[in-house]
């Protein structure tokens, strides 16, 4: 007859083995129920007709190469800086989060991948500018802040704007660059410390 020390031992191995199976089986069940819910949500509104310069773009990107994330949307990159107010109050900071996202698959894969990159680098120090120049009472204002989510999102676009075709070069059409890469630059948290 075994001792009560490896009866013991047994159970609480049975139920550690057994506890981290069913934690298995659930966090794979939620996965495969995400997948179908994307699925399901892709079958139920299929390619619209193209609308303007903005959906002819997405139209190009999407026809790119499918790089994206496994869901199929855009890119987001997440940047969540926290800087110094200029004005006369002092030690006053700005705490946000500020969030980029892609229209260039490409693009969007390389600024939001594990490993730092050139492209993720120059994005957040334009971020980080623009937000540097901002004065307290700037900061405290919407339109201040409408008008800081704008001027990102244009100076992300013009930076990273496909470059012209050299004379004789063709594009490839499964490659084709949208000509403006960044889709929305979204303000989703906004704190002042003073």
């Amino acid at each position: 007859m075994p001792s009560k020390k490896l009866l013991i031992i047994i159970a609480a191995a049975v139920v550690v083995l057994g506890g981290g199976g069913a934690a298995g089986y659930i966090v794979m069940s939620k996965k495969k129920a995400a997948a179908a819910a994307a699925a399901a949500a892709a079958a139920a509104n299929p390619d619209q007709a193209a609308h303007g310069e903005e959906a002819e773009e997405e139209e190009g990107a999407s026809a790119g190469g499918g790089h994206g994330d496994a869901a199929g949307g855009p890119a987001i990159l997440v940047i969540k800086p926290i800087v110094n107010l200029q004005g006369a109050t002092k030690n006053a900071y700005l705490k946000c989060e500020i969030d980029v996202v892609f229209r260039d698959a490409e693009l969007g894969k390389l600024a939001t991948g594990d490993k730092p990159s050139y492209e993720s680098s120059v994005v957040k120090a334009m971020v980080l500018a623009a937000l540097s120049e901002l004065t307290v009472e700037d900061a405290a204002t919407p339109e201040a802040r409408e008008a800081l989510r704008t001027e990102i999102k244009e100076k992300l676009n013009e930076k990273f704007a496909p470059k012209p075709l050299k004379p004789g070069e063709k594009e490839d059409p499964k490659h084709k660059k949208p000509k403006h890469p960044i889709k929305d630059v979204l303000v989703v948290e906004w704190a002042i410390a003073r």
